[in-house]
């Protein structure tokens, strides 16, 4: 278990990602070339695997997102349309940034956003998402007290899309609107993504980024995202359940000090150590049991990866009448344990929560983490993880992909999960970010697709936000105040109040003096912040 965060923040990977997936190239033969199988060869550098690496050192994007010794794929990327991809890759080509004035046209406008009631949330206004959500737009909304409120979605996923209040030109009287927000940006690409030379309205250019605020009541589902070779690859055989191309990094901040989730596979050791401490696991697994106990026994340092593979795929795959054979004694011999572990009793909540449930034996191989209001981890794609309880910031790339193989009712797609994973051996590493000055903390990931900032401002003073090249979302999360724009406007805000910046543009922040001061979180794609970040 981790409790102990680093202070440091890992600068971002400066090797840049793959380029995007420009859609000029449809033709009559496009159907006949994505059935053309495409080998990629791609060796795996294993990291050894007693050795907890630094995400920093970690390759980007696709390079590390495999999900098999080679890639192999029956789909052309150039072949599938992914306008997040096209306007990442137009972001990171640009060599200089430069700051627009601000205009009628493109300063702040306000955002309505939807709140996701999965399962798993918060119930009513217990969950800060509900109270977000009831803060936003014109306070319209009304909390139900008996309903889950899991996630606020901030951003143009169609799975949950923001809508942004415009100036309605035919009305009379001067009132606004509500548009989807992607309408509002791919209008003018230039504009409000920064994507250079694109002023006609486009839909191949999106933002690079999905931002979330997260109430967990109950754990979420054992899952992984897929790499951009395999969410192509999904998407275009299972449209219907895989609903986009892109891939899925993400890096969580803790909101709460009681931010729990399991992440990652444990150090061979400690997975080996669980094996003699619950039986009933080693008993589900058979004989790769003893495989496993032998490799550590004999043969530390060669690749862990197919026992580990195997043993995973075994556990996955169990007969279900098994699964709660063993799980029936693993629940009777811990109601008789006097002192559980914290292992233990997390078992027996996970147990409470999903009766039957596989996926109540996953600490045993898993890393589970507790966190602290601040603390942040990054999870790559191809990682297993599930969030188990606690409110957190969550910023991802812009998808919505999630292949998931336990404590959920949803669709278990174990054989994809089983294929894809890294199997990396490794503790997450758990930072507080990067102190950019006294009001600012920057959490950046390995990735280009998508950063954090959260400005802090105490009551009374002010704070000027950087131009820059992408696109941002922010959301208040404490106080009340202003963001001023020169003469355009003065933008209210207060707690749960969220806006689009348009890319290149900027704002000063001014705290109600009799305030609390102000808390605000700025979305972004991580592509101005290698140099400012290296600098620091």
């Amino acid at each position: 278990m981790v409790e102990s965060p680093k202070n440091k923040m890992s600068k971002p990977f400066l090797g840049g990602t793959n380029g995007g997936q420009f859609n000029d190239e449809y033709d009559m033969n496009a159907f006949e070339k994505t059935k053309t199988k495409h080998y990629i060869p791609r060796k795996v550098n294993y990291d050894t695997w007693e050795a907890t690496p630094n995400i920093a050192n970690l390759p980007s994007s696709c390079d590390d997102e495999m999900f098999d010794d080679y890639i192999i794929t029956t789909v052309d990327l150039n072949m599938v349309k992914n306008a997040a991809a096209n306007s990442l890759s137009a972001l990171v080509s640009q060599v200089y940034d430069s700051k627009t004035e601000v205009t009628d046209a493109n300063c702040l406008r306000a955002l309505d956003c939807v709140a996701q009631q999965y399962a798993w949330g918060k119930v009513g206004s217990d969950a800060l998402v509900a109270r977000l959500k009831s803060s936003q737009h014109d306070g319209g909304h009304v909390v139900d007290e008996g309903a889950p409120y899991a996630e606020l979605w901030i951003g143009t996923h169609p799975n949950g899309m923001s809508n942004i209040e415009v100036p309605d030109i035919e009305s009379m009287s001067g009132s606004s609107k509500l548009i989807p927000l992607v309408d509002y940006v791919q209008e003018n690409p230039e504009m409000h993504l920064g994507v250079v030379g694109e002023s006609a309205p486009s839909d191949d250019y999106d933002l690079t980024f999905l931002f979330k605020v997260l109430s967990i009541e109950k754990v979420l589902s054992i899952q992984a995202h897929p790499d951009k070779q395999l969410a192509a690859q999904l998407f275009t055989d299972h449209p219907h359940i895989y609903k986009d191309p892109n891939h899925k990094p993400e890096m969580a901040v803790a909101l709460t000090d009681d931010f729990e989730a399991l992440s990652g596979f444990r150090p061979m050791l400690e997975i080996a150590s669980n094996l003699l401490d619950y039986p009933e696991f080693s008993d589900l697994i058979g004989k790769c049991r003893y495989d496993f106990l032998e490799f550590i026994a004999q043969k530390r340092g060669v690749d862990p990866k197919p026992i580990l593979k195997n043993m995973f795929h075994v556990y996955m795959a169990a007969d279900e009448s098994y699964v709660k054979k063993n799980l029936e004694l693993l629940d009777n011999r811990l109601a008789e344990k006097e002192n559980l572990t914290e292992l233990d009793k997390l078992i027996v909540k996970l147990a409470q929560q999903f009766p039957g449930d596989s996926g109540i034996f996953a600490p045993i191989m898993f890393n589970y983490l507790k966190l602290q209001t601040g603390d942040a981890f990054y999870i790559g794609a191809n990682e297993p993880h599930a969030y188990i309880q606690g409110d957190i910031l969550e910023c991802m790339a812009c998808s919505d992909n999630v292949v998931r193989a336990g404590l959920t009712p949803k669709l278990k797609d174990v054989e994809t999960l089983v294929r894809m994973l890294t199997y990396k051996c490794t503790m997450p590493e758990i930072t507080r970010g990067k102190r950019k000055d006294q009001c600012c903390t920057l959490y950046v990931p390995p990735i280009e697709d998508f950063a954090m900032e959260i400005v802090e401002v105490e009551p009374g003073n002010s704070y000027k936000l950087e131009d820059v090249r992408s696109p941002s979302v922010l959301l208040t999360l404490n106080g009340s105040g202003i963001l001023r724009q020169g003469k355009v406007q003065d933008f209210h805000a207060s707690f749960g109040k969220a806006a689009f910046m348009s890319a290149n543009t900027t704002a000063t922040i001014i705290a109600d003096e009799n305030g609390p001061g102000l808390k605000i979180v700025r979305a972004l794609s991580n592509v101005h912040l290698n140099s400012r970040l290296n600098s620091l």
